[in-house]
């Protein structure tokens, strides 16, 4: 079991049988120990040695705990506690992988992933960038957009509700795209004169 534990995980992973009949030299099989720097002959943890002094624990294991050696890697540890029929605490099986190389790929990570918010005139919560295939879509994206912050369906805006999305179209700087003046005043059921109309008095 060690062995085969041992070469699942690779040689990051250090796992030791113990035989706690010895504690001072409780180690009898160990693979990968360069991760501790300990050998067979070395002796149980401090962890160990309380319970196998009341020789019980309310737990058969302790897993995925925090631990670092001297040498300042940083490990993820687990203990697994053997007993005989009788229930008396016999041996344990121990496990160190050393996830200091994983820790500095997830710091580079979260680095990585770290985003600014802009400050958008309209504070949307959204994505304040639109990456659309083509000039319709990012138009449509656009007015759909200002619609939902209006706050009303198209065919219910009045003159003012037009006013201010054409207001809110305008800043967002959709009248720069050829043909979006157009488009805008179909959505809005207006004559394009009245969309230029519109323009003007902002």
């Amino acid at each position: 079991m060690v062995d085969a534990i041992a070469e699942t995980f690779g040689k990051t992973c250090e796992v030791v049988l113990h035989d706690l009949s010895k504690p001072e030299r409780s180690i009898i099989k160990i693979v990968n120990g360069h991760v501790t720097g300990r050998s067979v002959g070395g002796p149980i943890t401090d962890l160990v040695l309380p319970v196998l002094k009341n020789n019980k624990t309310d737990k058969s294991f302790f897993i995925g705990y925090h631990t670092k050696t001297k040498t300042g890697k940083e490990l993820k540890s687990t203990t697994v506690f053997i007993k005989d029929t009788k229930g008396k605490i016999v041996g344990a099986l121990c496990i160190n992988i050393d996830v200091t190389p994983y820790l500095f790929v997830k710091n580079i990570l979260e680095e990585l992933c770290i985003t600014s918010t802009l400050n958008t005139t309209d504070g949307d919560k959204e994505s304040p960038e639109k990456f659309e295939s083509n000039v319709d879509t990012l138009v449509n994206e656009l007015i759909k957009e200002t619609s939902k912050k209006i706050g009303k369906p198209l065919p219910q805006m009045g003159r003012e509700d037009k006013l201010e999305m054409i207001r809110n179209l305008k800043e967002k700087g959709i009248f720069l795209i050829k043909g979006s003046a157009k488009r805008v005043s179909k959505e809005l059921n207006v004559s394009l004169a009245t969309i230029y109309k519109y323009l003007e008095e902002i």
